[in-house]
């Protein structure tokens, strides 16, 4: 990861601590200097302090620009300076530091940072996507669903691991629930109970080339691809219409159900 304090790079492969650290520093300064992450997929990541709160931006496309969402309903706005010059944002762009660094540090391990923050489109600082480089925009994929049996990535068995874990953790705690289709977001995988009577569960689990496996089994089966009992599952696929599969992706096993 690429880590620039306005437009000086600090750090050309910095991990979550180096940046961590990095802010630290600058904060202790005094300087409200704001820092972009850049990631070798050319995703960017704008983070700005302000008092106690942070301000994320994700760009992850010339037009796909997203900034933090928090709860406070003020109307004010708060000045900051950006890349090369002050730019201006709103409140309520500003959110808890604690999960705003829940948000960078998926930034840094390729996961999705909504699961920690908010976010709404739009960015308080266009540069984003014309420093370093311009970005590019990606071609549309056309996905279609399919009905196939895949193997079970190692992946998606150490999530589900925690995911059987939070669900017993909750299991009998009146103030959490569960049943519904995103209740659960560990990991790559997002979903809920859908149906009590039954234990019937809905999960969809996100691959990093964008592909989604969507399943819908009983907690003994989420139980047994966690321990490894099995090693392949029924799933309805979101996949592009045409790909040339690399040679380290999951293989699917075209099989109907």
């Amino acid at each position: 990861m690429r880590v620039y304090r306005c437009k000086t790079l600090l750090d050309g492969e910095a991990d979550y601590s180096a940046f961590a650290r990095l802010f630290a520093e600058s904060i202790r300064d005094g300087s409200s200097d704001s820092f972009l992450l850049v990631r070798d997929d050319d995703q960017r990541l704008l983070v700005v302090a302000s008092e106690s709160d942070i301000l994320p931006s994700l760009a992850r496309g010339p037009n796909d620009c997203m900034v933090s969402y928090g709860s406070s309903y003020s109307d004010g706005t708060r000045t900051f300076f950006g890349l090369s010059r002050e730019r201006v944002a709103k409140d309520t762009s500003f959110v808890d530091a604690g999960f705003a660094f829940l948000a960078i540090k998926a930034f840094f391990e390729t996961k999705p940072i909504s699961d920690h923050v908010d976010f709404r489109n739009g960015t308080p600082d266009d540069e984003i996507v014309a420093f370093p480089t311009s970005m590019i925009a990606r071609p549309r994929v056309e996905r279609k669903l399919v009905e196939m049996r895949v193997e079970v990535t190692e992946e998606l068995r150490t999530d589900m691991q925690d995911v059987c874990e939070y669900i017993d953790d909750v299991a009998d705690d009146p103030d959490e629930n569960i049943d519904f289709d995103d209740a659960i977001q560990i990991g790559s995988l997002c979903g809920g109970r859908i149906n009590r009577k039954q234990d019937l569960y809905l999960f969809s689990y996100h691959l990093d080339n964008g592909d989604v496996w969507q399943f819908r089994v009983k907690r003994t089966i989420l139980e047994a691809i966690a321990d490894g009992g099995i090693q392949t599952l029924n799933v309805l696929a979101s996949i592009p219409e045409k790909r040339d599969e690399p040679s380290d992706a999951p293989q699917p096993r075209n099989e109907a159900f």
